[in-house]
């Protein structure tokens, strides 16, 4: 029987999956796709072993290596808030 991973933000059960993951890098945001991580099924903090940390600090240096580029809409809470 394999060890189970624990969160060390909650406690609760890593597990392995494959998801899309959300990079912010100065006033850029970037989308990874198809990322392996370890994903708390308790509270979704999302964990990336060392050497996908790399490779996403490698790619937002080279932008020009980019799959495709998306546009996305920005929006403040505190204005939408105050309208």
């Amino acid at each position: 029987m394999a060890a189970t991973i624990q969160c060390a933000e909650c406690g609760g059960t890593l597990e392995s999956r494959i998801v899309t993951y959300t990079h912010p890098w100065g006033d850029q945001l970037y989308r990874f796709e198809s990322v392996p991580a370890l994903v708390c099924i308790q509270c979704g903090h999302v964990w990336l072993s060392a050497e996908i940390s790399q490779l996403i600090d490698e790619a937002v240096r080279k932008p020009e290596i980019a799959k495709r580029y998306e546009q996305v809409p920005v929006f403040s809470i505190p204005e939408l808030a105050n309208r």
